[in-house]
């Protein structure tokens, strides 16, 4: 790249992705760039000379019609050459457009075009670590570019050169410390999109300039500054604002006053202004549209004092976020006197600067691993937190993330390099100023004595509070892999000879007794090996029979009795192999620490040889701390146990499992005592008006709860219906061929009837699976975009491409039901295929109906019935999410108006909107005439 360098930005549409298979261009546009300005424009439709498919016509607005009328490549192929000649091509994913082109113009006799490309994708993914998604779309929202004709070659060309000038010079203002190490980092992109790196790097060193205000460099690398915000002395307290004009007032522009969410902040004051409000438990159901999140911050706002913090519990790491970005933010335009707030989450989610910094140091193979290195370091020019959970990755995506991710403040010491910017120090020191503590289920029930205190006590909100026992439970279920601590005995036995790269013993060479130490070592991963033979076998002996058929994958319950008594049989084996993992940590620790103390300078490749067999080793301390665990009597008696046996696995496959049974007096010994009476919120609490489910779940007394159920502030009448059909009379076998039948005739009549954005609800993965490929044999998918969990995508890119589409199909299960929000068109139609009962095949579920048949309750009618009259709440909940909103519901299982249970489940939904049965054919007449009228 060069000074005056003209940049070609291109982009095509086809009517396919493979040239090979006969796809063809039928539609060019380019803009030319120069000095971060674009200096020209070029677009035209081709004819394909062959047909445009009815789903490229409908993604791009391009008919057949329109494209007869257009020249062919063959005619223009001269003009495309002589114009991208001596140009840098830049795409939204180079490897497909520059590929096609040249391939176009081979096929009509011209050569190749001899040209640099450079890759926006990577560029995107490097210089805006933190966007939410990476399509074309998705960044011109987020720069506020104007693209108003996606998928139209000329406006996405003119839309990519804009996000180009933004990238071009979003790099030139990358210190010159970061583009030094981004270059030294050697990495494989797409064509010469690296050699954008080296030229900054270049016009960096030739026009220096000083570095921002904001950042600083440590030992190498460039970090924003963090400032701890200034505490104000001498403030007057606050005072609540009680009546409505008050309200009104204080909201001003920025909000409109609700009813609903003032008479929820009201009733959260007032309670917690009385003296009974401190050991007196406040539950409110506040439903969607209510404001729920700003009615508990503002009332908590002013009942917080300097030495009394609010603790806010969350169900997932992306509400915190939502809720400090959005709720706080909000709540600091309307008060007085700004509040602080923190974020808390487990060490794991933020970045440990000295482990990122070594492995910066090592030759990285991993052409992914280079990309989020490259991400990681823009990254640390921007973040505050150092909260890895920014970068929008899974631990499945980016695995690289365990290498850098904290150990927590007990792993660091006061002469580490990074250890003044640590961001979990920092992060603490916040937390001391901080009116609101923001932390999620998992993280508090694992920190409660840190969060809470038995003397100063607490605010504390459980939001989403009905996640919270499922979370315990979820949390509670650890698994003993047996072939995992193997393979990591195999896996450290290698590294210390391993023939391939740096090993142990040609680390520790020059150490005194290095190979007694190191046989020492070997001996004591052997035993471990050994052990877990042994041990994997008596379980094997003890509660798996003798197999005949070919049951390949199975699972065996045991009782808490069986798992007490195999325990004191085997008690000798299980102290012999905690013995041997003991010896392991204990060897390796006075090796590494003699090496330490030895050598005046450890080599980044070095250290990083000693981290990795360190890590190996942690993962046979997690199986030692679990087993050691359930050693305990006291939780054993709380907890069932099974083993999963896969007999498909080389030597088989047996994992042993446990987990509490429920959470039935947990809270109310582990939770409460820390902290003020809570408040537990959320848009779906009660099952049915006089159910205990929430009371018993957790742990509460409701003659000693305060209770408050919001109504609904939409006017579901009017905006919304709800169907049930009466001819899906197999929904009590919910598999099989007759069932998905119905279902692809049902899903394909009603979405045709009323072709609207739609989600489909499922209980199952396997049945999605089966009606997906089903409905793929029918007309739909000519002309309907059909999305399915667990087989085109994630969770987050299948509601990523949902809420971006305008006629799309998509087919969900678990996490579906609940905590999406798709307002006005983004959806418009809900199908529940099934009712939302749970397997009672599970263990634990087992354990627990047993349970309640012991203390001489129903477990339908305690447990699975309030259970899935919740969740139909809450999958009905996903339709109408604003007052614009307009939708119809159309559940396709009959036993809500057939069976005695269905009218308790129909009691539990909303009585503003009350269901309408019939057949599907009724059904969809029904919704054309819904949908018809304003």
């Amino acid at each position: 790249m060069k000074p005056n360098t003209t940049y070609a930005v291109v982009d095509i549409e086809t009517t396919g992705t493979s040239v090979k298979d006969g796809d063809r261009i039928i539609q060019i546009g380019c803009a030319f760039v120069k000095n971060n300005k674009i200096i020209n424009t070029f677009a035209t439709d081709v004819n394909p000379l062959t047909t445009v498919p009815p789903m490229i016509e409908n993604l791009t607005g391009i008919s057949n019609a329109r494209v007869r009328k257009a020249p062919p490549f063959d005619d223009l192929a001269g003009t495309i050459y002589s114009l991208l000649q001596g140009t840098v091509f830049v795409a939204h994913n180079v490897n497909f457009d520059l590929p096609f082109i040249n391939a176009e113009l081979q096929r009509v006799g011209y050569p190749e075009l001899p040209i640099q490309a450079v890759d926006t994708v990577a560029l995107s993914q490097i210089l805006l670590p933190t966007a939410p998604g990476f399509r074309l779309r998705d960044l011109s929202q987020l720069l506020n570019i104007d693209h108003n004709h996606p998928h139209a070659a000329d406006s996405d060309a003119v839309a990519t050169a804009h996000l180009f000038i933004f990238l071009q010079q979003r790099l030139a203002q990358l210190p010159l410390i970061t583009l030094q190490q981004m270059v030294r980092l050697t990495p494989e992109l797409p064509r010469d999109t690296a050699e954008l790196f080296d030229y900054a790097l270049q016009q960096g060193k030739q026009h220096p300039t000083s570095l921002p205000k904001d950042l600083v460099v440590c030992n190498g690398l460039a970090l924003r500054k963090k400032r701890l915000a200034q505490q104000a002395e001498g403030r007057a307290p606050m005072r609540y604002p009680l009546t409505k004009a008050q309200k009104t007032h204080l909201f001003g522009d920025d909000l409109t006053y609700r009813p609903q969410q003032a008479r929820m902040m009201n009733q959260i004051y007032r309670h917690y202004t009385k003296t009974e409000g401190q050991t007196s438990p406040l539950m409110i159901e506040a439903p969607t549209g209510t404001g729920k999140t700003l009615g508990y911050l503002l009332p908590l706002a002013y009942l917080a004092q300097p030495d009394r913090q609010v603790v806010i519990s969350t169900a997932t790491t992306v509400l915190q976020t939502q809720l400090l970005e959005q709720g706080v933010q909000l709540l600091n335009t309307l008060l007085p006197h700004p509040v602080t707030a923190v974020v808390i989450k487990g060490n794991q989610h933020y970045v440990d600067l000295q482990r990122f910094a070594r492995g910066l140091a090592l030759h990285e193979h991993s052409k992914q691993t280079q990309l989020l290195k490259l991400r990681v370091l823009v990254w640390l020019t921007m973040t505050t937190t150092g909260d890895l959970d920014e970068l929008h990755l899974t631990t499945y995506q980016a695995p690289y993330f365990s290498e850098i991710a904290h150990h927590g403040v007990a792993s660091l010491k006061a002469d580490d390099p990074f250890f003044k910017e640590d961001f979990l120090r920092f992060r603490d020191q916040l937390i001391a100023q901080a009116t609101f503590l923001i932390t999620n289920h998992a993280y508090l029930m694992q920190h409660v004595a840190q969060l809470g205190s038995r003397q100063q006590q607490p605010l504390l909100v459980l939001d989403e509070a009905q996640h919270l026992p499922e979370g315990v439970l979820r949390e509670s279920r650890q698994t003993f892999d047996f072939n995992f601590y193997m393979a990591a005995c195999h896996s450290l036995v290698s590294r210390i000879d391993q023939e391939h790269s740096l090993n142990l013993r040609a680390l520790f060479a020059e150490q005194p007794q290095s190979d007694y130490r190191l046989q020492l070592l070997t001996n004591s991963l052997n035993d471990t090996d050994l052990h877990l033979q042994q041990l994997q076998a008596a379980l094997a002996r003890t509660f798996v029979p003798q197999q005949k058929g070919n049951n390949q994958l199975a699972e065996y319950a045991i009782t808490t009795e069986a798992a007490t008594e195999f325990f004191a049989e085997n008690n000798t084996l299980i102290r012999q192999l905690q013995t041997a993992i003991e010896n392991c940590f204990l060897q390796f620790q006075q090796l590494n620490e003699q090496y330490q103390h030895d050598q005046p300078e450890v080599l980044p490749t070095e250290q990083h040889v000693l981290d990795g067999f360190y890590h190996r080793l942690q993962e046979l301390r997690q199986g030692y701390d679990l087993l050691r665990a359930w050693l305990m009597p006291a939780t054993r008696k709380q907890r069932v146990f099974w083993i999963n046996l896969n007999q498909w696995h080389d030597r088989g496959s047996l994992t042993f499992s446990g987990s509490l049974i429920d959470t039935r007096g947990y809270f109310k010994a582990q939770l409460y005592p820390y902290f003020t009476a809570p408040l537990f919120t959320g848009a779906t609490l009660f099952a049915t008006g006089k159910s205990q489910y929430v009371y018993a779940e957790l742990d509460l007394d409701q003659k000693k709860t305060e209770r408050h159920q919001l109504s609904s502030p939409f006017d579901l009448e009017k905006q919304a219906r709800l169907m049930v059909a009466t001819d899906a009379k197999s929904a009590e076998q919910p598999s099989g061929k007759q069932r998905v039948a119905y279902l692809t005739k049902a899903i394909s009549d009603i979405v045709q009837a009323a072709p609207k954005q739609t989600l489909v609800l499922f209980n199952s993965l396997n049945m999605i699976e089966a009606v997906f490929y089903s409905l793929h044999q029918t007309a739909l998918s000519a002309n309907r975009e059909l999305l399915a969990q667990g087989v085109n995508g994630s969770r987050e890119k299948l509601l990523r491409r949902f809420m971006q589409g305008d006629n799309a199909i998509l087919l969900g299960a678990a996490s579906f039901w609940e905590g999406i929000d798709l307002p006005q068109e983004q959806l418009e139609l809900l199908i529940i295929t099934q009712l939302p009962f749970e397997s009672p095949d599970q263990t634990t579920t087992k354990a627990r109906y047993q349970q309640l048949r012991q203390a001489d309750l129903n477990p339908f009618y305690n447990e699975a019935l309030p259970k899935a009259a919740l969740k139909l709440r809450q999958g009905i909940g996903r339709l109408i999410r604003t007052d614009q909103d307009r939708g119809a519901a159309v559940i396709l299982d009959d036993r809500l108006m057939t069976k005695r249970y269905g009218q308790t489940i129909l009691k539990a939904l909303p009585k503003t909107m009350p269901p309408m049965s019939g057949t599907v054919d009724q059904i969809t007449d029904e919704l054309q005439s819904f949908f018809k009228t304003d």
